[in-house]
């Protein structure tokens, strides 16, 4: 099946109509971007072929225009084994269908039914889609991961393709009835879900409901010996707990365990003290180790401060003779600064007489260049004015000569339809014919001449011919000739010219003229300040600045008396500038001097104030000192302080003594220990009380228990149930054994057609097998008895849904690809369509995927839609184009 050609009309975005251009055998891409129509395409081919023209479901809903309601009308043209056949259909307003081919029109659902014969499909529940293999080969966006998913028809067409000799190998009919008579002799016993029922599952029941009462008369019984067993149990149990010298020994324990808490809190108490005391002994010793340790570092201070004020009185006697020395030479360095100074504004004072004298010779060169200026200035406003008067001049502008050019265009068009319509007449004359032909009193000659109205063509020495030609609107163009000429003579005398050619001259007249003028105004705007300003403005303004220049020129020669004194103002001013830069640098010089001792004063000075203030400090600390251990020795003499240290040593280490031997008589086990066992034994105690209450309880409970179940008769109802358990299983077990027997029955033919099935599906996986081997080298797919791929084989069989999302889509268009191959050589119709397909691939396995594609495009007709035409630029298929097509 090849398709040629796809018009949609009213389809979802294609409100108008539009055709699929380039289709034909082989590969075939439509390369677009996203929201271009070519998924609305691929649903307009699935409409068109597989859905019923009459139906209003919402597949056939969702083609309508977008933005409202419409008919959706779409036609395709295809050859099926050669023979072309175009097939066209209307939705949802005025439906119709119609085929056309071999010789033959189909109308409606006669259409139908021929289409769907052409291209081996099925009618579908009302409102779905047709039925068959075509719908598995037509992958739409999104589903190019899955596998085909196969209908009744689908997989009756697959199997009318491989299963040639499948009658034979499973025995044919006889095989058939055999399995149709085991599966209704299943169907009595089993139900569709292959649970007993009938009198299988009457049995099953029954037995199980012996079982049940069975269990439960016997759980009785088992709970009649447990009782019995128990109340042994209880009794020796209740002689244990109520014995009288275990309960008074558990009473004595408890009296121990509570005199040995006693001791123990009572020698926590006294370590506790002892501790305490050793604390305080400690810290005293501590206070007085400080005491001591504080008069030593107060006497190798008081040293360190001494020697530190000595050091400091000799640098301070040095930092005194520095300073001096300092404040002298700053003061000869002062006197040499202002010597400088005064020397420096002598100079500037010859310096400002020179500048003045240069500034006056700059004004008469600005006085000059405004002169010019203003002389400029005038001469381009009298251009610009002789500019305008010779654009005024002219009479044609763009807008006039607009309308003469269309008014000529108009007459030509009116001579050209007229000249379509004219009598075409071919003179060939020979011999002494030459001059003897006269059309409308002209002689002719050899050649064609156009006859546009009645002629009459004169024949010397024969007579007259009428020429009339056939054109039935000849008045009519006449007339518009006629209004075509009127139209461009009333034009040109607006613009007062005698023809188009010298309207043409006259408005290139004026473009020069206007260029002229452009280009006087553009000079003008250039001598103008500013844009805005008018050149009789500027002119004011320039009049303006001449006389502003006079008076300071005339300021100046008032300021410096006689101007003309001295030679170049140039030079002197120079000379000036040299003077004035050697006075400044004198100044500097002599400022850099002064700078720098002033900076060694500066640091004398502070020096000598950082000494100063240091031996303050040194003898502030000294005198403190001194203060803080005499203080200490007033309150302690050293001997006294000894003494203490000596006292408080002694202390500590009884203290120390003590509490070793208070540690020494520690009771064994500890406070906690005792408190658990308390609590412990007192537990014991109330434990024992509660279970001998409880055990007395559930003694008197069992005894009423065995003497209401001695009465009941279970062993008799036991056996009862026991013989109907029997006779209820035996029922089941022949049920079972009749079963089993049906289903060796049912699995041996079925056996019988799994084996065939493996052998038919051969060639299936015979198709794929080539494509796989080519994307995956040395790889093996595995095709389950629903023609899926269930897994594939590289050194280790690997589940398909293990596989990855570009593994999977790679499978799932090669099997479509096998079943398009299948089918083509069984001679059936096939046609593959990939929407948006192989998006997952890498770059290795989409060439060899290309390189597949191109292999098996061969054989059948590949479609490929997809919004990413560059990853598809080395495929080498027909492009494809979506263009607007004439409305039907």
């Amino acid at each position: 099946m090849i398709l040629h050609g796809l018009e949609v009309e009213q389809v979802r975005r294609f409100a108008d109509p539009v055709r699929l251009v380039g289709l034909g055998p082989g590969l075939n891409l439509l390369g677009a971007p996203n929201e271009s129509g070519k998924s609305t395409l691929l649903a307009a081919l699935r409409a068109v072929f597989l859905l019923q023209h009459g139906s209003k479901s919402r597949p056939i809903a969702d083609l309508q225009p977008y933005g409202g309601k419409g008919a959706p009308r779409i036609a395709a043209d295809f050859t099926v084994d050669g023979t072309a056949w175009r097939l066209e259909k209307r939705f949802l307003h005025r439906p119709f269908a119609q085929l056309t081919g071999d010789g033959a029109t189909f109308q409606g659902d006669a259409a139908e039914a021929r289409l769907h014969a052409l291209i081996g499909v099925e009618s579908g529940k009302r409102g779905t889609e047709a039925l068959g293999l075509m719908n598995a080969l037509w992958v739409g966006q999104g589903h190019s991961l899955a596998q085909p998913d196969f209908s009744d028809p689908a997989r009756t067409t697959l199997r009318a393709c491989l299963e040639s000799d499948l009658g034979a190998m499973t025995g044919g009919e006889a095989a058939e009835r055999i399995l149709a008579r085991v599966l209704a002799d299943l169907s009595v016993l089993l139900d569709g879900r292959g649970n007993p029922k009938g009198r299988y599952r009457a049995a099953i029941e029954g037995e199980q409901a012996a079982s049940d009462e069975l269990v439960r008369l016997q759980t009785r019984r088992q709970v009649l010996e447990d009782d019995l067993q128990a109340m042994a149990d209880l009794r020796r149990r209740l002689a244990h707990e109520d014995d009288s010298d275990r309960r008074e020994k558990e009473r004595e324990h408890l009296a121990e365990a509570r005199r040995q808490r006693d001791r123990l809190r009572d020698h926590d108490a006294r370590h506790r003290a002892a501790r305490a005391a050793l604390d305080h002994a400690t810290a005293r010793l501590a206070a007085v180790r400080q005491d001591v340790a504080r008069r030593a570092e107060w006497r190798q201070a008081l040293d360190a401060q001494s020697a530190r004020r000595a050091d400091l009185a000799e640098a301070l006697a040095a930092a005194r003779a520095a300073h001096d020395a300092a404040q002298t030479a700053q003061a000869a360095r002062m006197r040499a600064v202002q010597d400088a100074d005064a020397h420096r504004l002598s100079a500037r004072r010859v310096l400002d007489r020179a500048t003045r004298r240069v500034e006056r010779t700059r004004l008469e060169q600005e006085r000059r260049d405004a002169a010019a200026s203003l002389d400029r200035l005038e001469q381009a406003a009298q251009a610009v004015t002789r500019a305008a008067a010779r654009l005024s001049a002219c009479t044609v502008d763009e807008a006039r000569m607009t309308a003469i050019r269309q008014a000529d265009r108009a007459v030509q068009a009116a001579r050209a339809a007229s000249q379509a319509q004219a009598t075409m007449l071919d003179v060939v004359l020979e011999g002494a014919g030459a001059g003897r032909l006269k059309l409308d009193g002209r002689v002719l000659d050899s050649g064609r001449i156009q006859v546009t109205d009645t002629a009459r063509l004169h024949i010397a020495d024969i007579g007259i011919v009428s020429i009339e030609p056939a054109s039935h609107d000849r008045e009519r163009l006449r007339a518009d000739a006629a209004r075509a000429d009127y139209a461009l003579r009333q034009a040109l005398d607006a613009a007062g010219c005698v023809d188009p050619d010298a309207a043409e001259a006259a408005l290139a007249e004026r473009r020069q003229a206007d260029l002229a003028f452009q280009a006087a105004q553009t000079a003008l705007a250039g001598l103008l300040v500013a844009a805005d300003r008018s050149p009789a403005a500027a002119m004011t303004e320039g009049r303006r600045r001449l006389a502003e220049v006079d008076a300071r020129i005339a300021r100046h020669a008032d300021e410096d008396g006689n101007p003309a004194a001295g030679g170049d103002p140039a030079q002197a001013l120079e000379q000036a500038r040299d003077a004035m830069q050697a006075a400044e640098d004198r100044y500097a010089a002599a400022s850099q001097a002064l700078f720098a001792p002033d900076e060694t004063l500066r640091q004398a000075a502070a020096e000598l104030g950082r000494l100063e203030g240091d031996h303050r400090l040194a003898q502030d600390a000294t005198s403190r000192l001194t203060h803080d251990v005499a203080a200490a020795r007033a309150a302690e003499p050293d001997d006294a302080l000894s003494a203490r240290l000596t006292a408080e040593d002694a202390a500590m280490r009884e203290a120390g003594q003590a509490l070793h031997r208070i540690e020494e008589t520690r009771p064994d086990g500890t406070e906690a220990l005792a408190d658990a066992a308390i609590q412990r034994l007192e537990r014991a105690i109330q434990d024992g009380s509660a279970r001998l209450t409880a055990l007395k309880q559930d003694m008197a409970a069992r005894e009423a228990r065995i003497r209401a179940a001695e009465g009941d008769g279970l062993d008799e109802r036991i056996a009862a149930q026991d013989r109907l358990r029997d006779s209820h299983a035996a029922e089941r077990a022949a049920c079972a054994r009749e079963v089993a027997i049906l289903h060796c029955l049912r699995d041996a033919v079925a056996g019988a057609a799994r084996a065939a099935t493996e052998r038919y599906l051969a060639p299936l996986s015979r198709a794929i097998q080539p494509a796989l081997a080519a994307l995956f080298p040395r790889a093996v797919a595995t095709v389950d008895p629903d023609f899926r791929v269930s897994g594939l084989t590289r050194r280790v069989g690997e589940p398909f849904e293990n596989l990855s999302d570009g593994t999977r889509e790679q499978i799932a268009v090669l099997v479509r690809l096998g079943l398009a191959e299948l089918l083509h050589a069984r001679g059936r119709p096939a046609m593959l369509v990939l929407d948006d397909a192989l998006t997952w691939s890498d770059t290795g396995r989409l060439d060899r995927m290309f390189d597949i594609l191109a292999d098996a495009a061969t054989r059948v007709q590949v479609l490929i839609l997809t919004c990413r035409t560059e990853l598809f630029t080395g495929l080498g298929a027909r492009a494809l184009t979506i263009e607007s097509a004439t409305p039907s």
